[in-house]
């Protein structure tokens, strides 16, 4: 049992490194990030480069990425040891980064598109900045969703059909 949960955490792992380095937050980052989603107990930054196969000093940046992101803090541990825990649901943390997507991507893009579509009024350009504004949309209530934390996502699915 032991083997398949350790085969398991490992994909997780290297599945959520792969997906943070898409959202710009670095696969190493995503790793070290979902390392700690997996852990059942704070973690030091040595037990952390061992589970990610990280040297410390790829790890550190990681876990300075994640602290300003708020997703993860520091606690004391025996002695001067510093640990590792989550500091938001997995959930919680999902819609920080789709925020962070938000502004940091989508809606440059989105002004950018209106820019082009004041001097030209180009049909497809036109209808691009339509879908990117309703993406922005649905994101957002997304957002409002998961701040909303009484709903869960079983009446979310039930609000959808």
């Amino acid at each position: 049992m032991e083997q398949n949960i350790s085969k398991i955490e490992k994909e997780f792992i290297d599945r959520t490194g792969k997906i943070s380095k898409q959202w710009s937050l670095g696969e190493p980052a995503g790793r070290v990030w979902a390392t700690l989603l997996f852990a059942e107990y704070p973690l030091s930054q040595k037990n952390i480069a061992t589970k990610t196969d990280y040297s410390l000093s790829l790890v550190s940046p990681s876990l300075k990425i994640l602290e300003s992101l708020n997703l993860i803090r520091s606690i004391r541990g025996t002695g001067r040891e510093k640990l590792y825990e989550l500091e938001l649901s997995f959930i919680e943390a999902f819609n920080i980064l789709i925020k962070r997507q938000l502004k940091h991507d989508i809606s440059p893009l989105i002004n950018h598109l209106d820019m082009i579509n004041e001097k030209n009024k180009n049909p497809k350009l036109l209808r691009l900045t339509a879908e990117y504004k309703q993406l922005e949309m649905y994101l957002g209530w997304f957002g409002k969703m998961i701040s909303m934390k009484k709903i869960t996502g079983e009446k979310i699915k039930n609000l959808l059909g």
